[in-house]
């Protein structure tokens, strides 16, 4: 999945400030596996529903310097109140809304924590890789 990875993300830095920060969510970010395909300067936000993942991210953080981790949320991508109303750029999620117990609830959370003209980037078992452009 390297590849389909390095493809999926390649164009997220477009997604960026004047500076070049860009503001992403991960949900069900897991282990940290995406973190090596994040452009430098991108300020991160984890979500999981796992708290023991907290132990993981840790080390992952530490090998991914480029990046700047705002948060680690534990909880459910149906309800990400902790993330406010447009407020990221870019929004990932990697094998993720197959196990969610609401599609449509998690779309609508997605929708309401990017900014204007945000992207939502996922890959999923049942389908190929996407970006949303909103």
């Amino acid at each position: 999945m390297h590849k389909e990875k390095e493809t999926l993300f390649k164009n997220l830095r477009d997604f960026a400030d004047d500076s070049g920060k860009l503001r992403l969510l991960e949900i069900g970010v897991g282990p940290g596996t995406n973190f090596q395909f994040y452009p430098p300067k991108s300020h991160v936000t984890c979500l999981d529903y796992n708290p023991n993942f907290r132990n993981y991210l840790l080390k992952s953080m530490a090998q991914n310097t480029h990046l700047q981790f705002k948060n680690f949320v534990v909880g459910f991508a149906e309800n990400i109140s902790s993330v406010p109303d447009s407020s990221v750029d870019v929004v990932v999620s990697t094998l993720v809304l197959c196990s969610v117990k609401n599609t449509q609830a998690v779309l609508k959370e997605v929708l309401r924590v990017l900014r204007p003209g945000g992207v939502y980037c996922f890959i999923e078992h049942v389908a190929a890789s996407y970006c949303l452009y909103l």
